[in-house]
């Protein structure tokens, strides 16, 4: 978070975070990765954030744990992905960014590394504010030799 913090706050944007202060989550993985998905996906909302105009921009990033499961989520207020769309953002080369802005491989890149990767889920779906991205991953998970 420490690496779009200036990002974030060169465009105005309030990054809420609800992490799970009571514990600690653990998980044996390469945190490289999802790093890189989770600031991927913060970027395209930025992004979306700016292009729509939105006044008030926010961003809320929530972890919570469930059962053996570990949930992080992503979500914007920049009025969600539309519902001709939503079903391909995650195919590679599909862009709704100009040419010279996007190439269509971070959704791609970002689903691969967590479905393949870290053997986890990672899915979208609008709700009343915007578009919420979900990663899964099972705590029992441990890609850490």
């Amino acid at each position: 978070l420490n690496i779009i913090k200036f990002t974030l706050d060169d465009s105005n944007i309030k990054l809420i975070k609800n992490l799970n202060n009571k514990e600690d989550i653990n998980i044996n993985i390469i945190p490289s990765e999802l790093n890189e998905v989770i600031i991927n996906i913060i970027n395209n909302a930025k992004d979306i954030l700016i292009e729509k105009e939105i006044v008030s921009k926010e961003i809320t990033l929530s972890i919570r744990e469930e059962k053996n499961n570990i949930y992080i989520t992503i979500e914007d207020n920049a009025g969600g992905v539309p519902n001709k769309i939503i079903n391909k953002i995650f195919t590679p080369y599909f862009t709704t960014k100009h040419n010279s802005q996007g190439t269509g491989l971070g959704l791609y890149m970002s689903y691969k590394i967590i479905t393949e990767s870290l053997k986890g889920k990672l899915y979208v779906n609008n709700t009343d504010i915007g578009a919420k991205f979900t990663i899964k991953l099972s705590k029992e998970l441990n890609l850490v030799k």
